[in-house]
């Protein structure tokens, strides 16, 4: 596993920084792929200025497995605390992640014992009055509309863009808010269609 640790605003000492590598190593004992020398694992370490909260040191950390990425964000009052938490969410992703494994047949017929059942509650979101970052990926393989919204999971998010495997088109899809989730479908025709 490689990885990367990056600070802003914070200035992280040695006993810091090998703390934080030996808890991210110490997520290889969880999960098969996670110990991958291809396996890639990005730490920021940020502090806030916020003034509302004592939890102004910005966790967040994005693991790039075969076939998945999977990301945790936590905000704490020490860097320590953060990866802490942040590796007790990442160890939760990884069991799904384990599970979301071998899911399809060689046809790529989904098989029935989906995570997906054990999703839980909707999160909501707080409204985007500006574009605050931006971020630019490389598309990765198609995949089926399942593996997306566990993928959605995985990474966090109340959304994901992919290419869909079914009709090899760019799609979105969505956590609604009670719960169920939404899926765009952009055909290129230039009309909407319901």
């Amino acid at each position: 596993m490689q990885v990367q640790i990056f600070n802003r605003n914070i200035k992280l000492d040695d006993n810091q920084l090998e703390y934080i590598r030996e808890k991210i190593f110490g997520l290889k004992q969880y999960g098969e792929g996670i110990d991958d020398e291809s396996t890639e694992a990005r730490v920021d370490v940020e502090l806030n200025k916020i003034k509302t909260s004592n939890k102004n040191v910005t966790v967040q950390v994005t693991m790039i497995v075969p076939k998945a990425v999977i990301r945790a964000e936590v905000y704490s009052t020490t860097a320590e605390e953060g990866i802490d938490i942040a590796v007790e969410k990442l160890k939760k992703q990884i069991e799904r992640y384990k599970g979301k494994k071998n899911r399809r047949d060689q046809s790529g017929k989904w098989i029935p014992s989906s995570t997906l059942e054990e999703i839980s509650s909707a999160q909501t979101g707080a409204e985007i009055a500006h574009i605050a970052k931006r971020k630019t990926f490389v598309a990765s393989e198609p995949m089926h509309e399942e593996e997306a919204a566990e993928q959605l999971e995985l990474l966090g998010h109340s959304f994901y863009a992919f290419m869909n495997a079914s009709n090899n088109r760019f799609n979105v899809i969505y956590r609604r808010e009670d719960g169920t989730y939404g899926l765009l479908d952009f055909n290129g025709q230039g009309t909407s269609q319901k």
